[in-house]
């Protein structure tokens, strides 16, 4: 087996800044580089250990473009350093500024969980097949136990989850209502996930400058807290996550709501203007 990814991947050195929490609940910012990239990812060193699926924001300094991705495996365990693969959580982003060859069709694959032995046929992008191929494993979500478990190839024919006993669905058996056809679930109205972080923030309006800190984070906004409120509809400046000293970029956004809370502190859902008009956020 081969530590070093192939297929679809370039080596390239990139700088960028890399914004998460690590395996122990802390939050960082961390300058680094890319070793390898691909149209909807990238494999990067990091000196602060993370868990698998766990979101980032990635920073191209050269352009002042971030995007969110998140941790798909972990490539190999260095002394000093971690090799992560990462990959966009939307394909359409093009963080890196590279003309790559024209994409081909996702390739399916059989898996088996190496806890439940379910097979699945998988559908792979391009850096969670150069993981798999470098490692003959990868890590993903699996029904068995809600959770994160290995998967290898196998030979296998993939196989039908079996139903929950008496030929009721899980979710019947659970008294789940299924969705009424047409519906939307209020959890599905934000296209952009939430992510927790409490990153540091810079507001800038005609009021002046104010640092903030962050309770969450979508690709369409975020939410913070503060002791001055904000009129709904004001535009502001906004620059997330922000460290003084340092070379911040600053977007322009609007206050989405304002809600009064206990002890004189009013909690903000900003949208960022450029997710306005592609409708792309309901904070």
């Amino acid at each position: 087996m081969s530590n070093e990814l192939a297929t679809n991947s370039l080596t390239c050195e990139l700088q960028i800044e890399v914004f998460g929490t690590e395996l122990a609940g802390n939050q960082f910012i961390e300058q680094t580089r890319t070793l390898t990239i691909t149209r909807d990812g990238a494999t990067i060193p990091l000196a602060n250990k993370l868990a698998p699926d766990s979101e980032l924001i990635i920073r191209n300094p050269l352009t002042n473009e971030e995007a969110l991705a998140r941790v798909v495996d972990l490539v190999r365990d260095e002394i000093f350093v971690h090799v992560y693969a990462i990959s966009f959580v939307d394909s359409a982003v093009n963080l890196w500024q590279v003309t790559f060859p024209e994409a081909q069709a996702p390739k399916a694959i059989a898996l088996e969980c190496s806890r439940c032995h379910a097979v699945e046929a998988v559908s792979l992008n391009e850096i969670e097949m150069n993981v798999f191929e470098s490692k003959l494993t990868l890590t993903r979500h699996c029904e068995c136990i809600k959770s994160l478990t290995t998967w290898m190839t196998t030979n296998r024919p993939v196989t039908e989850r079996l139903p929950a006993e008496g030929g009721m669905s899980v979710q019947a058996q659970k008294g789940t209502r299924a969705p009424v056809p047409g519906a939307q679930d209020p959890r599905d109205r934000r296209k952009g996930k939430r992510t927790s972080m409490n990153f540091p923030a810079c507001i800038r309006s005609d009021r002046g400058e104010t640092i903030v800190e962050c309770e969450d984070v979508s690709r369409g906004g975020f939410r913070f807290k503060s002791r001055k409120a904000y009129s709904e509809g004001t535009r502001v400046e906004t620059a997330v996550p922000y460290a003084k000293g340092s070379v911040n970029i600053f977007v322009t956004a609007r206050i989405a709501y304002t809600q009064a809370l206990s002890g004189g502190f009013y909690r903000h859902g900003v949208a960022y203007v450029k997710a306005i008009q592609n409708q792309d956020s309901t904070y």
